[in-house]
């Protein structure tokens, strides 16, 4: 039993990778269901009958047991996995943009790193968003419009990027993407599809358009890269450098500028 247990912990969360978590508890109550034709084989034998015998074994009684028990675990088992899917997304998604929040980018981040130093040939890239004048927007239309905007925006985002590419809010007006399997120019690409999107974009506050646009600031992971969040600080930096430099711009992190 404790073997099982921990195999199934083990296995979750590589199958979940693949499946849905309603899905794959679904498919673990049909597994499960073809156990009560065996139990009802186990309590005959116990009674000391003949399984099976022509007085006892009844094909049609052991395929009804097999199908409506499949049915029912199966619906069961995909009703927990709707409430695990929810409470998951409660513990790892951003209430307000529906983005990744911190705690899961952090993770994430340590993952791909330990990922890349096994196998450097796996690089990935860091993307740094910080909205430009997010404040003035504040001050001017309130902090109902500003959330409207980080909404817009993170959805202009979510439309951009594709399934290797994970987007986080990391803080306030502070966005980032880890492009995973992503080298230099792939990454600037995408960064400046975004900021384009961004720019392009239309986020309608009470009957007002309020245009945004962002800085970004890329990072990439090097041989020489120590641990993650070198490379977030190195986006970090760029980002704002973009910020100094113009705004509404993506700039490169350069380790031999000044």
């Amino acid at each position: 039993m404790f073997f099982s247990k921990k195999l199934a912990a083990s296995l979750s969360p590589k199958l979940a990778q693949f499946i849905s978590l309603p899905l794959l508890r679904a498919s673990y109550g049909f597994i499960l269901s073809f156990a009560s034709p065996l139990g009802w084989m186990l309590v005959q034998k116990i009674a000391g009958r003949d399984v099976f015998s022509t007085l006892y074994f009844d094909p049609l009684l052991y395929i009804y047991m097999a199908f409506a028990t499949a049915v029912v675990f199966s619906l069961i088992g995909y009703q927990i996995g709707l409430r695990e899917q929810m409470i998951t997304n409660l513990a790892l998604i951003d209430p307000l943009t529906a983005l990744y929040n911190k705690r899961y980018f952090k993770n994430r981040l340590e993952q791909e790193f330990k990922r890349f130093k096994r196998n450097k040939s796996i690089r990935y890239a860091l993307i740094l968003i910080d909205l430009d004048f997010f404040k003035a927007i504040n001050d001017t239309y309130g902090h109902q419009a500003g959330d409207s905007v980080l909404k817009s925006v993170s959805a202009t985002i979510m439309g951009v990027c594709r399934e290797n590419e994970i987007a986080a809010r990391v803080g306030g007006e502070e966005l980032c993407i880890i492009a995973c399997g992503c080298d230099l120019a792939q990454a600037k690409h995408l960064a400046d599809r975004i900021r384009k999107s961004i720019e392009h974009s239309h986020c309608t506050w009470q009957g007002e358009c309020i245009k945004v646009t962002a800085s970004l600031g890329i990072s990439i992971a090097e041989n020489t890269t120590e641990n993650a969040w070198q490379i977030y600080q190195q986006a970090d930096e760029a980002m704002y450098k973009a910020k100094q430099t113009g705004r509404n711009k993506v700039n490169v992190f350069d380790s031999l500028s000044p």
